[in-house]
């Protein structure tokens, strides 16, 4: 798209800027420049000589003066064509207000801000840049208070500039895609124990925003993608190479050979050692592969922009003036070099007909590298202080045969400790909903981060915990820590909660008890519906919003438990693609609209903007009908006992008294 100078100007008028940087790097003492992640917005002018510049995706040859801009995660990669090559950077943090944005910003996508866009082109008026720029640098270096102000003064001059040399030029700007960037990083350093924590620190972002940005993009956990590649490399070692099963594990990212072999069967249905087993049997016949594999991509080390102690950002230089970005290596051993070795050559051998690319991120939802299986510290409860093995996502925990005190850090699932007459000591921010209220009184709210001062004086002797390796570890020298995962069908995930507590005849007895609700209410509603389509939306901004198939939401009740059609659209992309959900535009809301629509009205912004209004959306039969209907629980979202329990009682009023 083009720019709009006057939208961008008004954007930066309301924007908070922070300079982080300015330099001015030369001589650069290698053709290629390795690569390296922005850790904020940046400009970047070339004043001197030429190169090959990747942007992200985005190419651009540079002679002489050229502009660039990136948003923070950007990816430069820089190939020099001759000596002469010089440039300057300026690192740049903006913001908007949180509250009393003028209405124009209400519709615009977070990424679609001009502090996060990417563009390049050749300046009408270079010099005029040039000075702005070479002032700035020089009163950065003077590092005065009232000189780093000026700085501040000359980059809205340099924006203003820009802004107005870009749209006589017509130039073109791009989004970025930070999910993409993860994926990447992901293919590149699969090898690594890389961690949700460790991915936040290389983007330069807290791990709950690239969390919630990528499964919003995907429908799958970062860590999940992560498992979906690493499974599809070890394919790979397992069909190309006769490495043995601990050398392709540490290969992929695993030091537990145990744990590997369990993960690659939940991920393809068969253990390693079956899939080489039908893969030795296919000369006999035709063989078509249970994981699609893809070819291996040989890591290139990302250099990070560092901090020091004193907060402010630097770059780390060499003798002769090349830009080097310090990155903490991890250790890696001779195993995974041969591995490597070994996938550079599959790659130049000739293509596997049955092979493929794609990955499987959404068969499994968690991983840890970490087997907590004795490092907890045994706690005797007010009952017992027997000890047991349970078989968690995490490896095999010793943990009290009848828990006491325990802390759910996954509050998601708190409900199904409370369906199996449980009440935890404290448990996250998320349980807290109207569906728990009265039913968590007395329970401490530990919050949406970590807090392990707060756990440990809650003195637990079991902590529940999403599957994050270093979480794990640390929460581990507190109390036994057991990993769930997201995703797992309720009735299963029930039965494993009443095996962790010691309340399994509890579990199947809520699931009897739930069985027969369905069975009373499953004809009524069926009866009430007949033939005609239900849609189940939520209102996530004014631009976009998604549809749900069995992804919390009632959709479990209204697809899974009571079998309901769904919209063809959606029954392809939601549910058949066992992906959950699928992501729509307004204008082809028609198109996904059944004979009845629920809405989850819950989005976590209490000043959020409505989008199910106007003439399109009245004019949709369910709209019409009056067959719409909102429910505006954060419960609604989940899929726990507890929570299914008041879905279920909301989709039959709703269905059965539908008009």
């Amino acid at each position: 798209m083009k720019v709009n100078a006057q939208e961008h100007m008004l954007i930066w008028n309301d924007a908070s800027v922070k300079i982080i940087d300015v330099r001015h790097i030369g001589r650069l003492n290698v053709q290629r420049a390795r690569s390296y992640l922005f850790p904020a917005s940046a400009f970047l002018y070339i004043t001197h000589g030429s190169a090959t510049i990747l942007l992200d995706e985005n190419e651009y040859t540079v002679n002489g003066f050229y502009m660039l801009h990136g948003g923070k995660g950007s990816r430069l990669d820089i190939t020099v064509a001759d000596e002469s090559f010089r440039y300057y950077l300026i690192f740049y943090k903006a913001s908007l207000p949180l509250s009393g944005n003028p209405h124009r910003l209400q519709n615009m996508d977070h990424q679609q801000l001009p502090f996060n866009l990417h563009y390049g082109f050749i300046p009408l008026h270079p010099v005029i840049l040039h000075e702005l720029i070479q002032q700035m640098l020089s009163e950065w270096r003077t590092q005065g208070h009232l000189e780093r102000l000026h700085v501040k003064t000359l980059f809205y001059q340099l924006i203003y500039e820009l802004l107005q040399q870009m749209d006589q030029q017509q130039v073109s700007i791009f989004g970025p895609n930070l999910t993409a960037q993860l994926i990447r990083y992901m293919q590149e350093y699969y090898a690594e124990p890389l961690t949700l924590d460790i991915m936040a620190k290389a983007f330069h972002y807290s791990a709950p925003y690239l969390s919630k940005h990528f499964r919003r993009d995907t429908g799958s956990s970062i860590i999940d993608y992560l498992i979906g590649i690493r499974m599809n490399k070890a394919g790979t070692l397992l069909r190309q190479t006769g490495l043995t099963l601990k050398e392709i594990a540490v290969c992929v990212g695993y030091t537990d050979v145990s744990y590997f072999i369990r993960m690659f069967k939940k991920q393809t249905g068969v253990t390693p050692k079956q899939f080489r087993e039908e893969l030795l049997q296919a000369s006999e016949g035709s063989y078509h592969p249970i994981i699609r594999l893809g070819s291996s991509i040989a890591p290139r080390k990302l250099r990070r922009y560092s901090r020091n102690i004193d907060n402010n950002y630097q770059y780390h230089y060499g003798e002769k003036g090349d830009l080097r970005m310090n990155r903490s290596k991890l250790p890696v051993g001779i195993t995974i070099l041969l591995c490597l070795t070994l996938l550079l050559s599959a790659c130049s051998s000739p293509t596997n007909s049955n092979g493929g690319t794609g990955t499987n991120p959404s068969q499994s939802k968690t991983e840890s590298n970490t087997n907590n299986s004795g490092n907890a510290v045994n706690k005797n409860t007010t009952t017992s202080s027997e000890m047991v093995t349970y078989s968690a996502i995490n490896g095999e925990v010793l943990i009290p045969k009848n828990p006491q005190r325990i802390v759910m850090v996954a509050g998601a699932f708190t409900g199904h400790l409370l369906a199996l007459g449980i009440k935890p000591v404290g448990t996250g921010e998320e349980s807290f909903t109207s569906y728990t209220e009265g039913k968590l009184d007395d329970v401490v709210n530990i919050g949406n981060d970590v807090s392990y001062e707060k756990i440990l004086s809650l003195d637990p002797d079991l902590i529940v915990v999403w599957n994050d390796a270093k979480t794990i570890e640390e929460l581990s020298k507190i109390a036994p820590t057991v990993a769930v995962e997201y995703g797992v069908p309720m009735r299963e995930q029930l039965l494993e909660f009443g095996k962790m507590t010691g309340r399994e005849e509890q579990a199947k007895a809520w699931i009897a008890n739930w069985d027969a609700k369905i069975a009373k209410y499953k004809p009524l509603v069926q009866n009430a519906v007949g033939d005609r389509t239900v849609s189940i939306f939520d209102s996530t901004s004014a631009k976009e919003f998604y549809a749900y198939g069995s992804f919390g939401r009632g959709g479990d009740i209204v697809y899974g438990e009571f079998g309901l059609k769904a919209p063809p659209l959606i029954q392809k992309e939601a549910i058949d693609s066992g992906q959950g959900w699928t992501k729509l535009s307004l204008e082809l809301l028609p198109k996904y609209a059944g004979d009845y629509i629920i809405i989850s009205g819950w989005t976590g912004d209490d000043n959020a903007a409505p989008i199910f209004q106007g003439k399109l959306w009245d004019n949709l039969p369910a709209v019409q009908n009056h067959r719409v209907y909102y429910e505006n629980s954060r419960g609604f979202v989940f899929s726990d006992p507890i929570s299914l329990e008041a879905q279920l009682q909301f989709v039959v009023d709703s269905l059965t008294q539908a008009k």
